[in-house]
Formats: structure tokens, C-alpha cells, sequence
């Protein structure tokens, strides 16, 4: 299945969340394969994130039909016959001959698992979730460990997830490569602020909540607490992919006499991750809350086990905007040693240090600390050769 010849390398990226470019690494990754002269099969299901159109880039999406089957096949019956005829009947029907398949998480690895054992094409594994036996079955993770028995290269955020991650799936330690969840380059202010676009007067201070609303987020809980947060503060809500009003529609109702006043909501949605300039410009903390609810494998122990597996909380820093945070995973300690914001046990402890956090000292110490040690292009070259190490070589 290898691409082979002298023309352009061929990498197919296998991504089963729909939202390439709204993950910092995926997005710098795909940027550092275009650049490089590749041409990228990007397969992935279609959900509410955007897919922006990019030259090099063929987009091969699924519907919810199709989606429900791999569910089925792959997470509730985990047989192993069946999941690799899915794969090789796409295969034959879809894909083409590549240099390199990157599987991300646990679908990705699986199938493209799959796809080598089939052409010999060699894979590499990108972890941003870890799916834990004790929270799914051994059925469930045969298939991941199979698959990772073949893997060129892993890529984590961190030693922690790491060694989580090597227990779990059975990876080779010599394989690993550490990368920060971050996009590439400090963030540029944009004269179009979203602070303005909602109507929020000159005067106030501005909080954001980022990303998702889902329970495990404690955005009910970020909401409950602002009556009481210190004038002049106010909060954005902004759900990444727009639908911020729809998803907490019902929690709004009592919040009512605050939206518009202390609470803003935002339906707008970037195309990419690394495009939230007119969002993040005029806002002077960042939260970030994570709670465990062990309700999915995806909310339990992979969310206690965070690292550094925090996308939002490098976003903020990216932009010079420093993070109130309560203390799960390795990022609340490098809050505070380097002074990045503020740990708190909960949102009800966010308004007395609101104006502590959002001062010009905590700002300057977030750029810092994203530009030395998060920026994607600290890691790039890295990157790159051990991408291009996996390939084939190219011929003559």
C-alpha cells in the first residue's frame, strides 16, 4: 500500500472525533505535512466542527449510518474478524496507496492497525484520550493492543499519560515521543474582539469559560458563582463549535436577570483552533475546570489522569491570558510555579481572585511560559523527522 516513487508522499489520518482543526496538535501537524510537500487523506465522521477546505487535502468524511455501525462493531461487540473487514472493505472502495497512516486515539490506532497488517503501510499512533481496561473490558482494549504491537511512533503530552498509556495498550517505550498539546506561535490580538460584537461596555473586566459545556466542564457550576463575582467582572460562555446557547438552554432559565448584564453567551464558532484572536482579544482570565464523572470511559480516569492533556488551558496562554483552574493534572503546578494564574478548589472560589489573576504580571508570565515551552514550532523539526523516519524512503 506504500506510495512509493518520487512523487509526493501520501499520509492518511484516521480521526473518529471530526475535529481536526479544532485540536491544537492534529492541526499543526497537518500544517507540518502540507509543508513539507505531503498529500493528506483526512478520514473522519461529520459532526458540528468545522472543516475548513485546504489545498493537499482530500476530505473523506462518514455519516451517522456508517458511524453507528463502527460504534457497534468496534466498541460494543469488539470482534475482531468484523472489525477488520470494515477496514479493508474501505479499503478496497476508498482509500488509495499512502507512505504513512496516523491513527488517532483509539479508532484511529485500531484501524489503521488494520490497514498495516493488511499492506504493510507503517502507522503511527496520536493519543489525546485513554481508554482504560478497568473502565471498558479486555475485549475492548484487544483490539487497541493489537494494533499497537506495530506502531512506528506514539505521541503523548506527557510522561504521565505516558506511562498510562504504556500499561494500557502495550506500546513501546523506545517509540515515544512527548508533545505538547499547543498550536504553533504566540497569539495575535485582533481589533475585531467578540467582547465588543456581544455588547459588553468598555468598563468590564472579562472571564471566559472555553470550550465545552458538558457537566464535567462545571460550567453550571462557573454559572452559579457569578452574582457574586466583584465589580466590574463579567463571563463569556463560549462553546467552541457555536452552540453555547442551545446546550445550556436549560441552565439559563435561572440565570435570566444575568444574561446580557454579567453573563454573555457566544454562538460563534472559528474555523481553527489557532484562529481565536477575535475571541480571546480584550479577556483577561481564562477557565479552565475539569471534574471527573465517570459516567464514559472518555470522563472517568482519562479525565483524572489529565497531564497536560489540556488544549484550552494552552489556548488561553497562548494568547496572554492567564487561568484560573482547580487542581487536577500537571498543570495547576506550573500555575504556580511559574505564575500562570490561579488554583482554586472549586468555581465558587473564582471572584477573589479574579482581579489577583488578570494583571499585567500574570499576563506577561502566560506568554512566557506558552512561547518557552508549549509553541508547536519548539517541536516541529523534531516532529517532522520522526514522521519522516517512519515513511519509506523516497526513490531515486
Amino acid at each position: 500500500m506504500s506510495a512509493g516513487g518520487n512523487g509526493p508522499r501520501r499520509v492518511l489520518i484516521i480521526h473518529t472525533d471530526g475535529n481536526s482543526f479544532n485540536n491544537p496538535t492534529l492541526k499543526c501537524v497537518i500544517d507540518l505535512l502540507l509543508e513539507n510537500g505531503c498529500q493528506v487523506d483526512l478520514r473522519y465522521p461529520r459532526t458540528h466542527a468545522p472543516m475548513p477546505e485546504r489545498e493537499g487535502i482530500r476530505f473523506l468524511p462518514f455519516g451517522i449510518n456508517l458511524w453507528r455501525l463502527k460504534v457497534a462493531i468496534f466498541d460494543r461487540l469488539s470482534w475482531r474478524w468484523l472489525a477488520a473487514l470494515s477496514v479493508l472493505l474501505e479499503r478496497i472502495f476508498l482509500y488509495r496507496r499512502y507512505d504513512l497512516i496516523v491513527g488517532v486515539d483509539r479508532q484511529g490506532l485500531v484501524e489503521a492497525g488494520i490497514l498495516h497488517r493488511s499492506t504493510g503501510t507503517p502507522h503511527v499512533f496520536f493519543s489525546f484520550e485513554i481508554m482504560f481496561e478497568s473502565e471498558t473490558s479486555a475485549r475492548y482494549k484487544a483490539l487497541e493492543r493489537e494494533s499497537a504491537k506495530t506502531v512506528s511512533l506514539w505521541v503523548v503530552q506527557d510522561e504521565s499519560r505516558a506511562r498510562l498509556l504504556e500499561t494500557e495498550n502495550g506500546l513501546s517505550p523506545s517509540c515515544k515521543f512527548l508533545l505538547p498539546l499547543a498550536s504553533a506561535g504566540c497569539g495575535a490580538q485582533d481589533a475585531n474582539r467578540l467582547r465588543d460584537r456581544l455588547g459588553i461596555p468598555a468598563d468590564r473586566k472579562v472571564a471566559i469559560a472555553l470550550g465545552s459545556v458538558s457537566g464535567w466542564s462545571m460550567t453550571d457550576r462557573i454559572l452559579q458563582g457569578v452574582a457574586d463575582w466583584p465589580e466590574p467582572w463579567v463571563l463569556i460562555v463560549h462553546e467552541r463549535y457555536g452552540r453555547t446557547r442551545e446546550l445550556l438552554r436549560t441552565q439559563l432559565v435561572q440565570y435570566a436577570h444575568l444574561v446580557g448584564r454579567r453573563i454573555f453567551i457566544s454562538d460563534v464558532a472559528a474555523d481553527m483552533v489557532d484562529d481565536l484572536g477575535s475571541i480571546l482579544s480584550g479577556v483577561s482570565v481564562g477557565l479552565a475546570f475539569y471534574e471527573p464523572d465517570f459516567k464514559t470511559p472518555y470522563t472517568g480516569r482519562n479525565l483524572a489522569n489529565l497531564g497536560m492533556a489540556s488544549g484550552k488551558i494552552s489556548t488561553y496562554l497562548r494568547y496572554g491570558v492567564p487561568v484560573i483552574l482547580n487542581d487536577i493534572g500537571l498543570f495547576p503546578e506550573e500555575a504556580r510555579r511559574h505564575g500562570l494564574g490561579r488554583v482554586v478548589a472549586a468555581p465558587g472560589a473564582i471572584g477573589p481572585q479574579l482581579d489577583q489573576c488578570g494583571d499585567a504580571l500574570h499576563v506577561g508570565n502566560a506568554r512566557r511560559y506558552f512561547a518557552e515551552q508549549l509553541d508547536f514550532n519548539i517541536h516541529a523539526r523534531r516532529v517532522w523527522s520522526a514522521i519522516r523516519d517512519c515513511m519509506p524512503p523516497v526513490r531515486a
